[in-house]
């Protein structure tokens, strides 16, 4: 009798649905779903695309929900269309052309895009694999109470992968005759060491070297492909492996134009420098050297030059002042020789307008100061010395201004008494070099000196900027060509599958591209102007991802504890069981199978009773 009552007692309650409820229960229609369809979504580990797995898990979160619910869509390419609610059918569709994506998103991201769309009870699913460099949980601090986080992670694998980091070439000046240093940057983003993995290096879509590495985990090196190029003005590359299964970080794009002649405008007060002029002339293949007295100026030449000399001026006037403030500004070079005369008054207003030192009084030595500190960490000395500088025959100054040190400056070149011979300043973009003597060889021996070809050869090709050799997907829309347009000719981007306008505009006389998010895809991209190709632009996707740490579900937990975050909570289940769980977070704990189990187990005891009892 006693088994017979607990038996329809539990039956009875079975039909009741007995639950607990959850804290801060909270009734919605409004279903926003996030999918991380960034590229380290891209993977599959054995059980799966993760990307697909994801997609599984929002269709599983969909049909937990009545079929009237409002139901909204985030991805990381946050697109105009996602910032509408759609019913669960045309959703469904949706999920199904995600793609990856060459942009991600933090969580912080996705909450403030979910709370723009509408600021009302929601119930928003994180489905991610929760990437730590990209999830940026430490950003999250609180989040509105009307809306209740679920987040539900996709299961992701430390693996050992390599990553083609970065590659840069070090000279700016690339001519038909000489090879082409490409340094490039590889690490070991994974756990494991990686043996004789091959590098391949393709100029022009040919394949032009290979070199095989080691890594151990966590290691980078830098590996150097050497390579020249004739009759090719616009050179494009790719440097790949074939590492798995994290492949989006195999390839690396890039392209440069061959620089023309670097344009040199020297300014005199009346006689030229010989040794410049004899220096600059030499190689006219590579230089265009041209000068001028300083009553004879083309104001119109100065913004198409690279590096201007103003030799022994004695009175910089300020219309040529505020040209050579411009100049520097943005990006060029100048090199100020000054004159060696008795009135420095006017001279130092002059400097002091281009924000140089001022001079004091001549000073000279009988014998000869010797320039013996040098500064071998400045760029004009990459490359220049194959012995030490301690052994070296040092040029002498016998005459020359001290330098005050109004602002400031690197020294470059110093005497043995450690006053500054030649200093730089940084100006805008580009570069003002001061020196303290004429370059004459009454002054100094620097002209006859090896010194002398080096330094003026390096302040002159460091006039040429370069641009970056690749842009990077995600970082910015923005890019710059080394062609300039003085057409209104519509530029195009095209590769074999799309063709864009980017939109052009010039700041500070400089021309930016703007690819408005159109850009999905690493590769080499063509511009052109009237069907004329005018240079190649380089995309690469961010390697942000490329170190495959994902966040624990216990770490994610332990933050929600300690910041307080109440409306928040991870769903850590199998797609079978994931919409059980997420009634279960609708409802709270449900005990009804709990007690129709009993109910079944308490007449099973009934009818075994009633057996023994006839026995």
């Amino acid at each position: 009798l006693l088994s017979r009552i607990l038996a329809i007692a539990f039956l009875v309650l079975a039909f009741s649905k007995p639950y607990i409820p959850i804290k801060n229960q909270q009734g919605t229609e409004n279903i926003f779903i996030y999918i991380d369809n960034s590229l380290s979504m891209d993977a599959d580990f054995g059980e799966g695309n993760l990307i697909e797995i994801a997609k599984e898990k929002a269709r599983m979160i969909i049909q937990s929900y009545p079929a009237e619910s409002d139901f909204y869509l985030i991805t990381n390419d946050f697109k105009v269309k996602h910032n509408s609610n759609y019913t669960a059918e045309v959703i469904l569709d949706y999920i199904d052309v995600i793609t990856p994506s060459a942009f991600n998103k933090s969580i912080n991201q996705i909450i403030g895009k979910q709370q723009s769309i509408i600021n009302e009870d929601s119930h928003l699913y994180f489905i991610s694999d929760l990437q730590e460099s990209t999830t940026l949980l430490s950003n999250l601090n609180n989040i509105d109470s009307s809306t209740q986080l679920f987040v539900i992670p996709v299961k992701n694998q430390e693996v050992s992968n390599i990553c083609i980091d970065s590659c840069y070439i070090n000279s700016p000046i690339f001519t038909s005759n000489n090879e082409i240093a490409l340094h490039v940057v590889v690490s070991n983003k994974g756990i494991e060491k990686i043996t004789d993995e091959v590098v391949f290096l393709n100029i022009n879509e040919q394949q032009k070297s290979q070199q095989y590495i080691s890594l151990l985990a966590d290691e980078k090196k830098t590996i150097t492909f050497n390579f020249s190029t004739k009759n090719t003005k616009i050179i494009s590359g790719e440097i790949r492996t074939n590492d798995s299964p994290i492949s989006f970080d195999n390839s690396l794009f890039f392209s440069f134009l061959k620089t023309a002649k670097v344009n040199v405008y020297c300014i005199n007060q009346s006689e030229e420098n010989k040794a410049i002029k004899t220096l600059f002339n030499t190689d006219t293949s590579l230089f265009n050297f041209s000068s001028t007295q300083v009553n004879n100026i083309n104001f119109n030449a100065l913004k198409n030059q690279d590096l201007i000399i103003i030799n022994e001026v004695e009175q910089i006037n300020s219309g040529l002042i505020s040209s050579l403030i411009t100049f520097a500004e943005n990006g060029g070079s100048i090199a100020i020789i000054p004159p060696f005369n008795k009135v420095l008054v006017n001279y130092n207003t002059s400097l002091s307008s281009l924000g140089l030192n001022s001079l004091s009084e001549k000073e000279s030595s009988l014998f000869g100061l010797k320039i013996s500190n040098l500064n071998l960490e400045h760029p004009l000395f990459n490359n220049v010395f194959k012995i030490k500088a301690k052994q070296l025959n040092y040029p002498t100054v016998k005459k020359y201004y001290s330098m005050q040190n109004n602002y400031k400056s690197i020294s470059i070149l110093s005497l043995e008494n450690n006053k500054d011979f030649l200093v730089s300043f940084s100006k805008g973009k580009g570069v003002i070099y001061q020196f303290a003597s004429p370059l004459q060889s009454e002054f100094t021996t620097l002209t006859s000196h090896a010194l002398f070809v080096p330094i003026f050869i390096n302040i002159a090709t460091s006039a040429i900027k370069v641009n970056s050799l690749y842009n990077i997907l995600g970082k910015t829309n923005d890019f710059r060509s080394n062609y300039t347009n003085s057409s209104n000719d519509l530029p195009h981007l095209t590769t074999a599958n799309i063709d864009i306008i980017p939109t052009l505009r010039t700041i500070n006389s400089e021309q930016l591209y703007n690819t408005n998010n159109q850009i999905k895809t690493n590769g080499i991209y063509d511009l052109k102007y009237e069907n004329k190709l005018v240079d190649k632009i380089a995309f690469n996707y961010n390697t942000l991802e490329s170190e495959n740490k994902p966040l624990s579900t216990n770490k994610i937990k332990e933050y929600f504890t300690r910041n307080s975050i109440e409306n928040a909570s991870i769903i850590d289940s199998s797609i079978a069981n994931l919409s059980s769980k997420i009634k279960e977070q609708q409802n709270g704990k449900e005990f009804w199978k709990i007690v129709l189990l009993l109910s079944l187990l308490f007449f099973a005891i009934e009818i075994l009773l009633i057996k023994l009892i006839k026995l």
